[in-house]
């Protein structure tokens, strides 16, 4: 794992699941400097050379990657294959050479909007380019899938009919000890117990909609308030709210760290601008107990159903944002109460066993 990432996440923890029956092998692009192999349990990860486009955001394989994947399926056999997200260019390749293997396999569409593009000519090209390699992996024969329902209404726009769901979601026993022995992360950073926390994890950048909420956080009234802005990123952007003693940016945390900084945290954020498939981070938050404020788009909106469990808002909204946060603030009872309705649900709908058995049908239905 190398870095906070929702698709990263959605690979390691369906591989860790399925693995509890099967030999898992996963290919994944090498964007910081991971070892080309790696083993953990009954799970093989190679990380494959890549040209690292966009900060990474974006990875483009080398020819020895083509080439060493193509090599691997000669020498070994293969029983289903998951192809994960659409439109990078290893996704293209694991379409093409599961097909030229005749291997039954399934593709998983993570995102359900656009993709944000820093200027107009940037996001002609990525159009092109999109519509391009989608229209290629659609002439190769398999199933679509995506982790939400919003991301079957958005394949649609792309001529493709999914066939269903298997969620982004969480494992329980990864939060459990944290949640038992809360306080380890108010203890690490000098926080007063009866502080407040406020928490927003993921890669810090505009469209993430940190600068919202930060501004959001500066008209906030009330005592003892922490924002903790967790994720890797561009820092420059919050330099104006950095040295501050009630924001902290810890930068990029371990994923033993996320279950500490949640447990003591009493709101989860995520205003983000992005058309979000089904974010982890509000998974793992409501799974936590935190009262959660996001945007309402894409498949957000299908883990807070209604106000039982959260308040969602419309992206770019600060005074919404803003009365959301203080809403919350000033009625802990209605807070916590969110927070327990948020757990179950997510403890009930959103297990990595839950979207192991949609994998486990998904093949079924390829004749396995």
């Amino acid at each position: 794992m190398p870095h906070l990432g929702g698709v990263e996440k959605f690979s390691q923890s369906i591989a860790a699941e399925l693995s509890k029956n099967s030999h898992v092998t996963v290919f994944c692009m090498n964007t910081e400097g991971q070892p080309a192999f790696k083993r953990e349990g009954n799970v093989d990860v190679h990380f494959l050379p890549c040209y690292s486009l966009l900060n990474g955001r974006f990875p483009v394989p080398k020819l020895s990657a083509v080439q060493f994947v193509r090599k691997w399926f000669r020498q070994n056999r293969v029983d289903f294959g998951i192809v994960q997200c659409r439109f990078y260019l290893l996704s293209l390749l694991g379409c093409k050479v599961l097909s030229d293997h005749k291997v039954p396999f399934i593709q998983i569409e993570h995102g359900a909007g656009e993709v944000f593009m820093p200027n107009a000519f940037v996001e002609w090209g990525w159009h092109l380019y999109d519509g391009l390699l989608t229209n290629l992996e659609k002439r190769i024969p398999h199933d679509y899938y995506a982790v939400s329902h919003a991301g079957l209404r958005w394949l649609e726009l792309y001529g493709i009919q999914g066939k269903g769901v298997i969620s982004n979601s969480i494992a329980p026993a990864d939060f459990d000890d944290a949640l038992r022995t809360a306080g380890r992360w108010r203890k690490k950073h000098g926080i007063a117990e009866n502080a407040l926390i406020i928490t927003f994890t993921g890669r810090i950048m505009k469209e993430k909609g940190i600068l919202d909420l930060l501004e959001a956080f500066d008209r906030l009234q009330g005592n003892d308030l922490f924002l903790v802005a967790a994720g890797g990123g561009d820092m420059k952007l919050v330099e104006p709210w950095q040295g501050r003693k009630n924001i902290l940016f810890p930068g990029q945390l371990s994923f033993d760290e996320i279950p500490d900084l949640l447990a003591d945290t009493s709101i989860f954020c995520l205003p983000s601008r992005f058309v979000e498939g089904k974010p982890t981070s509000v998974l793992e938050a409501g799974y936590c107990g935190n009262a959660v404020v996001s945007a309402n788009s894409g498949g957000t909106t299908e883990i807070i159903p209604d106000e039982s469990c959260g308040i969602l808002i419309s992206a770019g909204d600060i005074p919404a944002l803003t009365d959301a946060l203080q809403r919350l603030v000033n009625h802990p009872e209605e807070r916590q109460l969110m927070g327990r309705n948020l757990h179950q649900r997510v403890a009930e709908q959103f297990t990595w066993a839950t979207a192991a058995r949609e994998v486990h049908k998904a093949m079924r239905d390829c004749g396995l």
